[in-house]
């Protein structure tokens, strides 16, 4: 024989069957509470995520596409301010030719200097003949 105690195909604590017939005639199957769960929520929730996320790289699409045209006319202005630049420097260079000069000192009425004399600060004497 074997020391383990014999089994029995009752549970403990269960009750007669013939308890349980009386206890199960008035008992009844009953379903479970319908929760009702929707999508609704996070479909709204995925649809503000896209149009936001659309909305943001149509603004940044704008703003890089007014940088880009305002960066072009500037460059333009740029071009446009190198060719006066260069035009006015090929003006000054002929205005201060020797020869120019010359033409535009006789157009205002003046007369080439016949003796050059220098004037001495400290003493006030009229130097003659390259401070001679």
């Amino acid at each position: 024989m074997s020391a383990a105690p014999l089994r029995s195909n009752a549970r403990p604590g269960a009750a007669p069957p013939a308890v349980r017939q009386q206890r199960a005639s008035h008992l009844r199957a009953v379903t479970a509470p319908h929760h009702s769960r929707t999508i609704v929520p996070f479909a709204w929730l995925c649809v503000g995520i896209v149009l936001a996320a659309l909305s943001t790289v149509l603004v940044l699409n704008t703003t890089m596409a007014e940088g880009s045209y305002l960066a072009r006319e500037l460059s333009i202005d740029i071009a446009q301010l190198h060719q006066q630049r260069a035009a006015i420097l090929i003006q000054l260079e002929a205005n201060a030719a020797p020869e120019a000069l010359a033409q535009r000192a006789t157009e205002l009425g003046m007369q080439p200097a016949g003796r050059i004399g220098f004037i001495t600060l400290e003493s006030g004497k009229v130097l003659q003949e390259g401070g001679r």
